[in-house]
């Protein structure tokens, strides 16, 4: 059986790299990682690997600089921060194991 979720992803990104943009939003359960892809489907958007990986790099550069501050805030921050590198590096390990 196909998976037709991830059809609907590339076609949903071609549409979109053709600057159809919102006018072919698919109908998916928001927040889906999809491993095959590397993309997630959110809020009717597919968000590519490359932004995926750019945001793991933010979280992860963002932690780097605020975990040895002197300030309580900036630990706070730096925690936050840690979770979603984290949260991020989980869900691309999990799509690993799929292959």
């Amino acid at each position: 059986m196909p998976d037709n979720k991830g059809r609907e992803a590339l076609i949903h990104s071609l549409a979109q790299s053709m600057g159809m943009g919102d006018a072919q939003k698919f109908k998916t359960t928001t927040g889906r990682y999809n491993s095959e892809t590397g993309t997630i489907m959110s809020n009717g958007r597919v968000i590519s690997s490359a932004t995926v990986i750019q945001a793991k790099n933010y979280f992860t550069s963002q932690y780097n600089k605020l975990a040895e501050m002197d300030d309580e805030g900036a630990k706070q921050m730096a925690t936050l921060y840690e979770v979603a590198k984290e949260a991020i590096s989980i869900m691309l390990d999990s799509g690993k194991g799929n292959d």
